[in-house]
């Protein structure tokens, strides 16, 4: 009798496996996915919402990101995300606004740990990357 639970465990088990698994957005973003990504923001998800520029968007679908990290080693600002466009620091989040949500692919956030790793100092806040629409 013990030898017949285990084959129904197996299937059990390859069964779950298989449901979690699914199509995920692939790193460089080519591949679609139909699960939200909190660190990512597809043009088609903007396109859903009722954002006309790029910083609303992102204040409607992903406002975490927006979110102080505290304030910078002189206590004299928050420390806010930086803003990258197609690889190249860009500014301030303020000119999100100029950016119309046409004008992109996608979004994608960097947390400040890993940004701090990729730019160097200066990004305390975290980084907002900015991929164009090719083409």
């Amino acid at each position: 009798m013990r030898h017949l639970r285990f084959p129904a465990v197996v299937i059990a088990t390859i069964a779950m496996l298989a449901a979690c698994g699914g199509a995920s957005q692939s790193e460089d973003g080519d591949s679609p996915s139909p699960r939200r990504s909190g660190n990512r923001l597809s043009q088609a998800e903007m396109l859903e919402s009722t954002a006309t520029n790029v910083l609303q968007a992102i204040e409607q679908l992903r406002p975490m990101w927006l979110r102080t990290r505290g304030t910078d080693p002189t206590g004299s600002s928050q420390m806010m995300p930086v803003v990258y466009i197609d690889g190249i620091r860009a500014g301030e989040l303020e000119m999100l606004r100029s950016i119309q949500i046409e004008e992109v692919d996608r979004l994608r956030y960097v947390n400040p740990r890993d940004a701090t790793t990729r730019w160097g100092t200066g990004v305390a806040g975290g980084v907002i990357e900015v991929f164009r629409r090719r083409g």
